[in-house]
């Protein structure tokens, strides 16, 4: 090769790259702009840039939270809490193991990637999860779990009295099978707000009531319809209204499938959805029902 085409060449290469790094920047400047928008902070552009490439933010309070706290090491866990919380962590690390083993039977194998549980109290819980009154929440976004336990609890949890040790592996139980859904949800490559509201939550809610009969009662409460459980917003409406009870829905409706349709009905859903447009589009095809119908058929199963 001459040595004007090795230049043209070395040119062009200097040109791509040039316009691949402005490019790059251009998207993390944006990023930058919609991250401090949803946590309210001012994240520099390096701290901006380091989450776009490890997939991962800490927010100025998680980084306090975790600085304040004790850590203890379990696989791909890492549980940070406060000495109150000492001797409730081989239960949480058994309770981690139990979410695990349920979540892989409706959803495979999936890479256990890192995530953090952070024990704190109510006002930092509703701080981070953006949402008032819940016990526990996850953030994908943040690759965070955190937990809240009353004081007053720990003893009765510790001395397994069956209502309090009911209500504090539940809450772990819901955590972990969050992450494990969003981290199967990665693996199949369907990004964004894909899946409704409702199976995010029905999921959750299946493997925290293992081991539990749960009885249904049509007129307990409100049945909603399922695309008003579904998407932005809705679902913290949905939490408001007095007559209605989203999770339990969101329980029954994703046992129902389970029950019907099979174990695997989840990770059908999943390729379902990478070969057609839209999580009802999948349903549809899956169950042969239009969302109507599905909806109809739920109920009937528990009458």
């Amino acid at each position: 090769m001459s040595r004007p085409s090795v230049r043209l060449w070395v040119t062009i290469f200097i040109i791509i790259l040039i316009i691949f790094l402005i490019s790059i920047f251009g998207l993390i400047k944006a990023f930058q702009k919609e991250l401090n928008t949803r946590t309210g902070e001012n994240a520099t552009f390096l701290t901006t840039a380091k989450s776009v490439f490890t997939f991962n933010y800490d927010s100025e309070l998680e980084k306090k939270l975790k600085a304040e706290s004790m850590k203890h090491g379990y696989e791909h866990v890492s549980i940070y809490f406060q000495e109150e919380n000492e001797k409730l962590i081989p239960l949480t690390v058994e309770t981690l193991e139990w979410g695990e083993e349920v979540s892989s039977k409706i959803l495979g194998r999936y890479e256990q990637k890192p995530f953090d549980l952070i024990f704190m109290d109510r006002d930092n819980l509703d701080k981070l999860s953006n949402i008032d009154g819940v016990s526990g929440f996850y953030s994908h976004f943040d690759k965070v779990a955190g937990v809240h336990v009353l004081p007053e609890d720990v003893e009765s949890i510790l001395e397994e009295l069956e209502t309090p040790l009911y209500f504090f592996q539940r809450m772990i139980l819901h955590e972990y099978a969050h992450y494990a859904t969003f981290r199967k949800k990665d693996e199949a490559e369907i990004y964004g707000d894909s899946f409704p509201s409702w199976f995010i939550e029905g999921i959750a809610e299946y493997v925290a009531y293992d081991q539990t009969e749960v009885l249904f009662d049509i007129n307990q409460y409100e049945i909603l319809p399922l695309e008003s459980i579904s998407w932005g917003d809705d679902w913290k409406k949905a939490r408001r209204i007095e007559t209605a009870d989203p999770y339990m829905q969101s329980y029954f409706t994703v046992n129902y499938l389970i029950q019907v349709y099979g174990e695997n009905i989840v990770v059908e859903l999943m390729d379902k959805m990478q070969e057609t447009e839209g999580f009802y589009t999948a349903l549809e095809q899956l169950t042969g029902k239009t969302i109507s119908e599905f909806e109809q058929e739920v109920l009937e199963y528990y009458q």
